[in-house]
C-alpha cells in the first residue's frame, strides 16, 4: 500500500473512531453520564483537582504540588522540547496539532496569598489559554512582576481551555473543604 493510500485508509478510520466515540458517549444520556461523574469526584480524597472534559484532556488530575504544566507531546514534524510537561493533552487528531502547544500554560501554587493559592499562566501558546471563556495574555517575560501581572488566580468551578475551541477543557476543582 502507498503512502496516498495509508493516508486515505487513516483518515476513514480517524473519523469512523470519532463517530463511534461520541455515539457511545451520547448512548448513556445525560444523567447516566452525570451520575458517572459523581462517583468518580466522590471517591477523590480531599484536594485540588483539575479535571478534564474535552475528548483529549479526560482525566482527574491531583494538583498536591507547586507547578504543574499542561501540554503535548511533539508530533514527529516537530523536534522535541526538552521541557517537562505533567499532564499530556493528545490534540493531534489528524496527527498534527491543532489548539495545544507543546507547553501551553501550568498553574502553580502561590504562598502567602489570601485569596487564590492557585494560579493559572499562559506558556506563550499559539492558540491561547481561556479561563472562564477569557483569553488569557501570555507573560512577555520571566520578570516576577510581570508573571503576576498576567496570572490568573483559579477558584472552585472554573473552566479552563486550551485554545479558542473548547475542545481540550478542564474544570478546576477545589475539594479540600
Amino acid at each position: 500500500m502507498n503512502k496516498a493510500e495509508l493516508a486515505y485508509k487513516l483518515e476513514r478510520l480517524s473519523v469512523t473512531a470519532r463517530l463511534n466515540d461520541v455515539g457511545l458517549f451520547m448512548r448513556d444520556g445525560e444523567a447516566v453520564r452525570r451520575q458517572k461523574i459523581l462517583s468518580v469526584l466522590e471517591h477523590l480524597d480531599p484536594g485540588v483537582y483539575l479535571v478534564g472534559a474535552g475528548p483529549y484532556s479526560q482525566g482527574v488530575y491531583s494538583l498536591m504540588c507547586d507547578e504543574v504544566v499542561v501540554g503535548r507531546l511533539a508530533t514527529v514534524l516537530e523536534k522535541p522540547l526538552g521541557q517537562p510537561v505533567d499532564i499530556f493533552v493528545s490534540d493531534a487528531a489528524s496527527l498534527a496539532p491543532r489548539e495545544v502547544s507543546r507547553v501551553h500554560c501550568s498553574i502553580y501554587r502561590r504562598e502567602g496569598v489570601v485569596k487564590h493559592d492557585y494560579w493559572l499562566i499562559d506558556k506563550g501558546s499559539t492558540c491561547g489559554t481561556f479561563l472562564n471563556e477569557l483569553q488569557l495574555e501570555a507573560a512577555k517575560s520571566d520578570d516576577e512582576d510581570e508573571i503576576r501581572r498576567v496570572s490568573k488566580g483559579l477558584s472552585d468551578g472554573d473552566i479552563i481551555s486550551l485554545g479558542p475551541c473548547f475542545v481540550n477543557s478542564f474544570l478546576f476543582a477545589d475539594l479540600r473543604s
